[in-house]
């Protein structure tokens, strides 16, 4: 690999960015509109040398960026509109970088814009090698407890003989927990496979009304367990989409049993059908808690529980609107929430409308 100098045709010409060259981190700056770069400081040469681009070229803010023309064109455009910053991550071969990048004061004839490249190679090592550890003790533990669950099924059948009250009460309640473990490692599998893109998704044009009759059934001993209802409010018929049906099921029933959980006795839970401007909506009403304003931003993170009161009650994962935001996204959808404290909470799930692109049988028309 040629030495960067040599392959940079205009490295700071008149010095005004000679400073930047004493700083361990690499720094390019470049112009904004040709991406040409006007300095790259010695640490920067390092970053020359990951790239596999032959020839004496010299190398533009594209190429040390790795992004295309058009995506650093828009990341621009936000920054001089926003006066603001831009962050992203790039990895060269072994490097990994978070790279800042900010606009230079207005003093030059063009725009200019700096990026500084923060080496996070051992942090991404740390955490590919964290991600691995969970995936395989979550894949080791799976089978033993899925048989563990099973003897204790057997041994509450009767299988094994009868078995005293008291005893009888320790084994569901072992089977209890053991579905609850099971539980949150399939999550946490759900979501390394959706990070990974090595979730399948059978996609489908489904009329949605299908698909909430199944998520109603689903939940049907769940809500019968905490005491609360189910009402269907089907504003609008004939809603399709293209998505996944197990999938977008999956969806329906951690957003519905999460309201029943956080209900009250004897209260009803609400899953509407609705046009919602160009997009089909559904949404999950509960009459519960309530969400607090401070509890808002972090509502989709992992292991993310809100609720103190129920919780101790309740049990849970705290990955399931994880699961649930990457499921939407994955099907060109958006998962959001509207809440107020002591009135309850709404999510809302709007997917794309393909209803004009496949005519459906009138055999998937709503039914009661």
């Amino acid at each position: 690999m040629d030495d960067l100098n040599s392959r940079q045709s205009n490295v700071d010409i008149d010095g005004r960015w000679n400073a930047f060259d004493a700083l361990a981190d690499p720094v390019v700056v470049f112009e904004c509109r040709s991406f040409e770069v006007l300095f790259a400081n010695s640490a920067a040469s390092f970053l020359a040398d990951q790239l596999t681009i032959e020839g004496p070229k010299p190398l533009t803010a594209l190429e040390y960026l790795g992004v295309s023309e058009h995506n650093l064109q828009a990341q621009i455009s936000d920054m001089e509109e926003q006066q603001s910053a831009s962050r992203l991550e790039i990895k060269h071969g072994t490097y990994n970088a978070d790279v800042n990048v900010t606009l230079a004061p207005a003093d030059t004839p063009e725009p200019v814009a700096i990026a500084v490249f923060r080496n996070i190679s051992l942090r991404a090592q740390a955490d590919q090698r964290k991600k691995e550890l969970v995936s395989t003790v979550s894949h080791e533990l799976r089978s033993p407890l899925t048989a563990i669950k099973g003897a204790m099924g057997l041994i509450l059948s009767g299988a094994a003989g009868e078995i005293p009250q008291k005893p009888r009460q320790m084994v569901q309640i072992c089977q209890r927990n053991a579905d609850r473990l099971i539980l949150i490692i399939n999550d946490i599998l759900d979501l390394d496979k959706i990070a990974d893109g090595a979730m399948v998704f059978d996609n489908d044009h489904l009329d949605l009304s299908t698909l909430v009759n199944d998520a109603v059934e689903a939940v049907d001993g769940f809500k019968n367990r905490f005491d609360v209802s189910i009402d269907v409010d089907v504003e609008d018929t004939g809603l399709v989409s293209y998505i996944d049906p197990n999938r977008m099921l999956q969806v329906l029933v951690n957003l519905m049993s999460n309201a029943i959980k956080f209900s009250p006795a004897g209260a009803s839970v609400t899953i509407r059908l609705s046009r919602y401007e160009d997009l089909n909506r559904i949404s999950v009403i509960d009459r519960g808690e309530g969400i607090p304003l401070e509890n808002h931003g972090s509502m989709f993170g992992r292991f993310v529980q809100i609720g103190a009161s129920n919780r101790a009650r309740t049990g849970g994962t705290g990955l399931g609107l994880s699961i649930v935001k990457a499921i939407v996204d994955n099907q060109g959808g958006e998962v959001s929430f509207e809440s107020q404290v002591g009135k309850g909470t709404t999510f809302h799930v709007d997917l794309k409308n393909s209803a004009d692109e496949q005519q459906l049988p009138a055999s998937l028309a709503w039914s009661d």
